[in-house]
């Protein structure tokens, strides 16, 4: 299998910098983020998680909005993590129903972030 090689800023000829650079600023642009969160919402109405741990569910779904808040694919998370690219989708889905702390932490590593955790009483 040819393996991807993602090209640095360096690399870039004028003309792509350029584009990149508008992508990049479109993506800014509270239109285009009000945008993005009505498609993420209809994504989920469409395609609920499996999960049935409700706060295993906020995590993950944390995960995955901030992993498109900041414009990353799959594949650009795989690439950080060393996450295969169907076990990051799987993870999202909530098809993995059990993942590792390890796991969490590492794809919120990727992104920037660290997960935080409490303890709290059971409902009575």
């Amino acid at each position: 299998m040819a393996e991807r090689r993602r090209l640095s800023d360096a690399d870039l000829t004028p003309a792509q910098r350029a584009a990149v650079d508008a992508r990049r600023a479109q993506r800014q642009t509270a239109e285009y983020q009000e945008g993005l969160a009505r498609d993420i919402e209809a994504y989920r109405r469409e395609y609920p998680p499996l999960v049935h741990d409700e706060e295993l569910a906020a995590a993950l779904a944390a995960l995955r909005l901030e992993r498109e808040r900041q414009g990353l694919s799959l594949t650009d998370l795989a690439e950080r993590t060393g996450i295969d690219r169907a076990t990051i989708s799987k993870l999202e889905t909530g098809k993995i129903t059990n993942p590792t702390v390890v796991t969490l932490r590492t794809y919120a590593a990727a992104l920037g972030k660290r997960l935080s955790w409490s303890l709290a009483d059971l409902p009575a």
